[in-house]
C-alpha cells in the first residue's frame, strides 16, 4: 500500500493513521488552520489528490464548493465550540474540477485537551443521487401515466370516506371534474342499492378485517346516469399511521349490456338447439364431442347429452374408421360442407338411418376450430323406401311369375284345344289368378296392421286354427306337441297371417312328397314372454342365407315373409333363424319369434 500524506503528525496521530491506512472509506485530517494535514488512499482518489498536489498547503475551501464553503466553516467552528459532531451533505471538489455529492461526518481532535484539528469522513453518494434521480424522473413519468393515460379509474381514499386523490380516467367514469371530487365523500357516488354493501366493506377493510378485494357495483354519474364498475382495491398506510383506501375502478357498464345480449342471444340458440327435432352435434379440430342436443342423444338412448361430451364421433357412428375420419376433417378444414347418409349406434344395438349435413367451423383468424353436423332421423323415409321396393318387387316377382301362369294357360284356349288342355289351361289361369289376390289380401293386410293397436289374443287358438287350414289346403299334418289351452300374448288381428306364413313357408320351399313333410310347432312359456318355434325337414339354408332371409332388401320367400318380419318388429320382436338340427343346415330349418304376454 501507498504511504498517505502526513504534514507533523503527533505520535498519538500516527497510530490512528496506521489504523486508517487500512480503512476503505476516505478519511481526512485538517489541522486548526483548515490545512489538510492527512488524507489516506481511499480519500486521495475520490478526491485525486497526488503527491505533488499534496506538498502544497490544501485547504478546506480548497475541497469545497464555494456556495457551501461557510456552512462547512461555521460548522467545524461549532464543533470547535463544543457543539455534537452530525452528518451533513456536502459537494466536495475534486482534482479534475468535478463535484461529487458526499455525506461528511466530522469531529474534532483534541490532545492535552486542545482541539489540535478535525477528522473528516467522506461517504461517495455518487451512485446513490443517480438513482434517486431516475427514481425520480421514473415517478414523474409513472405519475404522468396514471393521471393521464390510464385505463382504469384510479383513487385514493382517506381514513375518513373523503376522496384523497383521483385520475383523469375516474373524472371520466364519475362524469365530474377533479375539483368537484377531491374532499368530497366517496359514498355521494354509490348508487343507494350498493352503498351500504361498498361502505361496509370500506369499514372493515379499514379495521383490518378480510374482504373481496375485486368486485362489481353500480355509481352514479353527475348527469344521472347508472353506470357498473369493477373495483379492485386495497389499503395502504400513509407516514402518518393512517389508513387510506387505494382502489383501481374499471367501467363495465359495456361489457355488462354486452354479456347480457350475448346472454339473451345464448338462450335463443340454446332453446333453437334444444327444441330441434334433429340432432345437432359439434366436434372440436380432434372429433371429440364438445356439444349435443337432446335430440341427438334421444336418437341413440343416451341418459343426456353431457355423456356425449368428449367422446370420439365415431364412438356412436357406425361402420367409421380413424381413416375415414381423419378424411373427412381433412374436408372440413378446407372448407367443404357435406350431406351424407350415416347410421347411429342405438344403445340397443340396432342402427338408426340418418342424413348428415356437415359443414366446417372456423375461428375469426381462420384457424379450424372443428365441425357442426345435423343428424336427422330418415327411419321413416328408409323404411317408405323399402315399402315402395316391397311393392315393386312383388309386382316385378309374385305377381309377374302368376300373370306369366295366367298367360301360359291362355295360349292353350285353341279351337281345337282338347277337353283335357282345355281343363289343365283353365286350372292354370284360375290358380295365377286366385295367387294374385291371395297376394293383394296379404299386402292389404299388412297394411291394416300398421295401424291397428296391440291387444290381448290368445295364439294358442291362432295355433290351431292356422295348422287345421294348412291340412286342409295342403295335406301337411303339423305336430302342436303339448300347447296349452290359452295363452294370451300383445298382438293384433294380423297374428293369424304371420303364424300362417310361416307355417306355408315350411311347407312349400320343402321339395319332399307331402307325406314326408313335417312341420313341428314347438313352444315355451317364461314369466314375461312366450316363445314360438315353428320348423321343417325341408333342405335348410347356410349361416350367411340364415342371417338374409328375412332382410326387406332379399327376396326369399316372397311378400310373405317380408309380412312375417313387419308384423314381428310390430310387436316387438325380430324373428330368428336356426338349424332345426344344430350345426346340420341339411336337416331344415327352424324359425323363433319372442312375443310378449298380455298383463
Amino acid at each position: 500500500m501507498k504511504q498517505s500524506y502526513i504534514r507533523k503528525p503527533s505520535p498519538k496521530r500516527k497510530s490512528f493513521h496506521q489504523v486508517a491506512d487500512g480503512m476503505l472509506i476516505p478519511v481526512l485530517e485538517f489541522d486548526e488552520n483548515f490545512v489538510l494535514t492527512y488524507a489516506n488512499l481511499p480519500a486521495r482518489e475520490i478526491l485525486q489528490l497526488n503527491d505533488a498536489v499534496l506538498k502544497e498547503d490544501i485547504l478546506v475551501r480548497d475541497l469545497v464548493v464555494p456556495e457551501q464553503l461557510s456552512q462547512v466553516v461555521e460548522g467545524l467552528r461549532a464543533l470547535r465550540n463544543g457543539t455534537p459532531s452530525t452528518s451533513i451533505s456536502l459537494r466536495v471538489v475534486r482534482g479534475d474540477g468535478v463535484k461529487i455529492p458526499t455525506q461528511v461526518y466530522t469531529n474534532i481532535i483534541v490532545e492535552q485537551d486542545k482541539v489540535v484539528g478535525y477528522a473528516v469522513y467522506l461517504l461517495d453518494l455518487s451512485r446513490r443521487v443517480a438513482v434517486e434521480e431516475k427514481i425520480h424522473a421514473r415517478k414523474e413519468i409513472l405519475e404522468f401515466m396514471v393521471d393521464y393515460y390510464s385505463f382504469a379509474g384510479m383513487i385514493v381514499i382517506d381514513d375518513e370516506y373523503k376522496f384523497e386523490y383521483v385520475n383523469d380516467k375516474m373524472c371520466d367514469i364519475l362524469g365530474r371534474r377533479r375539483s368537484e371530487i377531491l374532499g368530497t365523500d366517496f359514498r355521494d357516488t354509490l348508487h343507494p342499492d350498493d352503498k351500504a354493501l361498498v361502505a361496509e366493506r370500506y369499514r372493515k377493510r379499514q379495521n383490518g378485517q378480510s374482504v373481496p378485494s375485486v368486485y362489481e357495483y353500480r355509481i352514479v354519474r353527475k348527469d344521472g346516469a347508472v353506470s357498473d364498475v369493477r373495483i379492485n382495491v386495497g389499503t395502504i398506510r400513509s407516514s402518518d399511521g393512517k389508513i387510506k383506501t387505494v382502489a383501481q375502478l374499471i367501467d363495465i357498464t359495456d361489457e355488462k349490456l354486452r354479456n347480457l345480449a350475448l346472454h339473451d342471444s345464448e338462450l335463443r340458440y340454446r332453446s333453437l338447439i334444444e327444441t330441434m327435432d334433429s340432432g345437432l352435434g359439434v366436434d372440436d379440430a380432434d372429433g371429440m364431442m364438445v356439444l349435443a342436443n337432446e335430440a341427438l342423444c334421444k336418437m341413440i338412448d343416451c341418459d343426456n347429452a353431457e355423456q356425449l361430451i368428449g367422446v370420439p364421433i365415431t364412438d356412436f357412428l357406425y361402420g367409421w374408421t380413424e381413416s375415414e375420419l381423419l378424411e373427412k376433417m381433412e374436408d372440413r378444414k378446407e372448407g367443404k360442407i357435406e350431406h351424407y347418409e350415416a347410421q347411429l349406434k342405438h344403445k340397443s344395438g340396432i342402427l338408426i338411418p340418418v342424413m348428415v349435413s356437415a359443414s366446417p367451423l372456423f375461428n375469426p383468424d381462420g384457424e379450424y376450430m372443428g365441425s357442426i353436423a345435423i343428424f336427422t332421423d330418415v327411419s321413416d323415409l328408409k323404411n317408405a323406401e323399402a315399402e315402395v321396393h316391397f311393392l315393386l318387387d312383388l309386382i316385378l316377382h309374385d305377381i309377374g311369375n302368376q300373370l306369366q301362369l295366367i298367360l301360359a294357360g291362355g295360349d292353350f284356349l285353341e279351337k281345337d284345344t282338347s277337353p283335357d288342355q282345355l281343363m289343365r289351361s283353365k286350372r292354370y289361369v284360375m290358380d295365377g289368378a286366385l295367387r294374385c289376390l291371395e297376394l293383394i289380401q296379404k299386402v292389404r293386410k299388412a297394411e291394416e296392421s300398421k295401424t291397428e293397436p296391440l291387444k290381448p289374443m290368445n295364439i294358442a287358438e291362432v295355433i290351431r286354427a292356422e295348422s287345421e287350414l294348412l291340412f286342409k289346403q295342403r295335406g301337411v299334418k303339423v305336430d302342436i306337441g303339448k300347447l296349452p289351452e290359452e295363452v294370451m300374448i300383445l298382438a293384433d288381428q294380423a297374428l293369424s297371417q304371420l303364424i300362417w306364413n310361416l307355417l306355408e313357408n315350411a311347407v312349400i320351399h320343402n321339395p319332399k312328397k307331402d307325406s314326408e313333410k313335417i312341420v313341428r310347432v314347438r313352444t315355451k312359456l317364461s314369466a314375461d314372454a312366450f316363445w314360438l318355434s315353428i320348423s321343417d325337414n325341408g333342405p335348410g339354408l347356410h349361416d350367411v342365407k340364415k342371417s338374409e332371409l328375412f332382410e326387406p332388401t332379399r327376396r326369399y320367400g316372397g311378400v310373405g315373409l317380408q309380412l312375417v318380419r313387419r308384423l314381428a318388429e310390430k310387436y316387438g320382436s325380430t324373428p330368428q333363424v336356426v338349424d332345426r338340427v344344430k350345426n346340420k343346415p341339411d336337416k331344415g330349418l327352424k324359425v323363433k319369434i319372442k312375443f310378449t304376454l298380455a298383463d
